[in-house]
């Protein structure tokens, strides 16, 4: 239920950047809205695969499990991959965009911690990035992008604690939430200033 929530949320998300982009004509917005395509399409999947496969409670459909988690793992690792090319090329460092999509995608069927590492590893460095950006804008909008890259960052680190120990899997799809309703909250603001 949370990965349909979260899907719909990223969904809200990616058309109010779209929305954004389409006033401001500002690449990084178009970014974030193709980021958000790929992690709304990505839960939506994992989502999908996994009613089923607890509907049906066949062996043959408990493969879906792995096959959603594995579509949605992709579509993050493209989608925050995207994102931080967007920032690179925003500071125009393009050997730090090496270094970022030097990341090899490899298929895994179940949530893991070098799947999860490797998320961390790009959230924390857009968060890292748009913290920089608020600490030069100090404004009510950075302010909500440093927080929902941070949220997500903790999301899937929870997500990494999971792996370990279930109790955590509830938080990081709170935390994953939380940071999609600030950006939803962000891109509300630019798109209806009061």
């Amino acid at each position: 239920m949370m990965e349909f929530i979260a899907c719909v949320i990223a969904i809200a998300v990616a058309y109010q950047a779209m929305k954004a982009y389409k006033l401001a004509k500002e690449k990084t917005l178009l970014y974030l809205n193709l980021s958000f395509v790929l992690i709304g399409a990505g839960l939506l999947i994992d989502g999908l695969s996994s009613l089923i496969g607890l509907l049906v409670r066949h062996r043959g459909f408990l493969y879906l499990f792995g096959v959603g988690y594995t579509i949605n793992f992709l579509a993050q690792l493209f989608a925050y991959g995207l994102l931080v090319y967007a920032y690179v090329h925003q500071t125009r460092n393009l050997a730090a965009t090496t270094e970022a999509l030097a990341a090899v995608p490899i298929l895994f069927f179940e949530r893991n911690a070098v799947t999860e590492l490797i998320l961390i590893f790009l959230l924390v460095y857009i968060a890292i990035q748009t913290s920089i950006n608020y600490s030069i804008n100090k404004n009510t909008n950075s302010m909500l992008v440093f927080g929902a890259f941070t949220s997500l960052s903790i999301a899937h680190l929870f997500f990494l604690l999971y792996t370990v120990k279930p109790l955590f899997y509830p938080f990081a799809h709170i935390a994953q939430l939380f940071g999609f309703l600030l950006l939803l909250a962000m891109l509300l603001r630019v798109n209806h200033p009061a």
